[in-house]
């Protein structure tokens, strides 16, 4: 079994870099964001328009079930970061904000131009905030962190008309409420706006969840109520899997691997759940993430399952620490 353990790793080792089927979703994702984020740094509009019709239109998606055009965006917030750093950095964010106008002024009926104005005033506003605990911020830094979230809600409300066909604009608009600490009826409306408008983009639930936080205005219960509901109005196209990709989301964000122990997620739902998604997007991505929470849940019979099932299919940045992959290997195969 000790060989079994060994080989297991290798195999999945050597498939991470020579196969293309397991690095077939970080393949596809890194495409799309190296793509947007060298088009963005070279003022390519004509191509970021291209891509963000395309991946909007089509409602495209990775083998993972992922959104591209989410995957677009983050290319182009890719771009933003790499490029802010402490010294200069008033002299980058004005680049940045006239870089996205040019592009709004070129193509002023491009829902992507506008949303991506609202996002660079969004990390303006938090250069300036930091990550510091509120009552560490300086009261200085609080006047500019609001200024700029202030522009952010400007931005978006003034082209509202053409942006909002994306709907990335109110994942953005989701992020201000957060950043303004709008009360709950204000959130949930623009939140149900959002999901009548397009109830199946993920990345809406995930700017939802993010407001939910209990590090900023929710809790774990809140957590637990919006999974549930989210099951409810993706049903029909989704089955029951909104409910692992929301407290995917949340262990990411939040709750790392005390998902289990830190919230309410509870295993036999989201196993269910998981087999969902598996069933619409069998990705070695998703499975080997499967394997994971069936490993941190303690179920030993589907985590061995899985196991097997992903041996020739490992994604190793599945697996946060690596190490995780060995230990539930040898408790879930050993012997």
């Amino acid at each position: 079994m000790r060989f079994f353990f060994i080989s297991f790793v290798l195999l999945g080792c050597s498939i991470l870099v020579n196969g293309v089927q397991a690095a077939s979703e970080m393949e596809e994702r890194a495409a799309i964001i190296t793509s947007a984020k060298l088009a963005f740094r070279q003022g390519d509009f004509a191509q970021l328009e291209d891509m963000s019709r395309t991946y909007r239109t089509t409602k495209s998606r990775t083998p993972s079930g992922t959104w591209k055009l989410s995957m677009f965006y983050a290319g182009i917030g890719a771009a933003i970061s790499t490029q802010v750093s402490p010294s200069g950095r008033e002299a980058v964010f004005s680049d940045l904000e006239n870089r996205a106008m040019t592009w709004a002024k070129r193509f002023p009926d491009s829902p992507s131009a506008h949303i991506m104005l609202s996002e660079i005033y969004i990390k303006h506003a938090w250069a300036f905030r930091g990550n510091e605990y509120a009552d560490a911020v300086k009261p200085e830094a609080w006047v500019s962190f609001r200024k700029y979230i202030s522009l952010a809600k400007q931005n978006l409300e003034a082209h509202k008309l053409v942006a909002a066909v994306d709907p990335a604009w109110y994942t953005t608009m989701i992020s201000v409420a957060r950043n303004e600490s709008w009360e709950r009826d204000k959130f949930d409306k623009l939140l149900s706006e959002a999901l009548d408008h397009e109830p199946l983009f993920y990345a809406t639930y995930f700017s939802a969840l993010e407001y939910l936080l209990p590090k900023w205005h929710g809790g774990i219960k809140e957590i637990d109520a919006f999974a549930q509901n989210a099951v409810q109005r993706t049903s029909k196209e989704e089955g029951k899997s909104m409910y692992a990709r929301i407290y995917w989301y949340a262990s990411q964000s939040e709750f790392g691997n005390e998902l289990f122990t830190e919230s309410k997620a509870r295993w036999p739902q989201m196993k269910g759940s998981f087999d969902d998604v598996i069933a619409q997007y069998p990705d070695a991505w998703n499975l080997n993430n499967y394997a994971k929470f069936a490993c941190l849940a303690g179920d030993k019979p589907k985590a061995g399952e899985l196991l097997n099932r992903i041996r020739p299919n490992i994604v190793i940045e599945a697996w946060e620490p690596q190490s995780l992959l060995q230990g539930c290997a040898k408790w879930a195969l050993g012997k």
